[in-house]
């Protein structure tokens, strides 16, 4: 989920209401963004599917090669769930539970791994931040990413701006470069054994 959301950019609600009918991995990889059910919300305790937060909310995020592989993966361990991220058996992520269970350790760090604490301040609206900042830096169109992360077109520039497929095609293949020369999401199988961390 982490990676999924540092590599796309998209809100909370909408990761952890994706769903796999949104969700298509073959040809073109990419998520829609529903407008009725795009986005998980949790009211007075509930948690329900409905709209994302804006209508620019609604949108389709193209998606990277290694990420398209590591969501396949994914999905082929989890082969009859609904939800492409769950909780615990199954169900779906309540935002304090992820935090508790997930976030705040991961935050932590494993030492027996190798893996050392990353940022102890950071929030995972963050890694929503980190996507822009990326995209930013790779000279990614405004629109482009505007579009990507579901903000509304605020001046007459983004009005006449249109995201063609050259625009997508150079954003993915930044991604992925930048996944690769990062090293990937990957450890030795070994570390904790008195293996350095990769």
């Amino acid at each position: 989920m982490t990676i999924t959301d540092a590599y796309t950019g998209m809100r909370w609600g909408e990761l952890a209401g994706l769903q796999w009918i949104r969700t298509y991995l073959d040809e073109d990889p990419r998520i829609e963004i529903d407008p009725k059910f795009g986005a998980l919300h949790e009211v007075r305790g509930r948690l329900e599917l409905g709209p994302p937060k804006t209508p620019a909310s609604v949108r389709t995020i193209h998606l990277s090669p290694f990420l398209a592989d590591l969501l396949r993966d994914h999905r082929e361990r989890n082969p009859d769930a609904r939800f492409v991220f769950t909780g615990t058996n199954g169900g779906l992520h309540r935002r304090s539970n992820f935090r508790r269970r997930v976030w705040l350790p991961a935050l932590a760090g494993d030492r027996s791994r190798g893996w050392a604490p990353p940022n102890q301040g950071m929030h995972f609206h963050d890694l929503r931040h980190t996507h822009e900042t990326w995209l930013i830096e790779d000279g990614v169109p405004r629109i482009l990413r505007l579009v990507r992360l579901g903000h509304k077109r605020k001046d007459t520039d983004d009005l006449y701006s249109h995201v063609t497929d050259v625009m997508v095609e150079s954003m993915l293949a930044a991604l992925q470069r930048r996944w690769e020369l990062d090293g990937g999401w990957t450890w030795d199988e070994h570390a904790g054994q008195g293996a350095d961390a990769a």
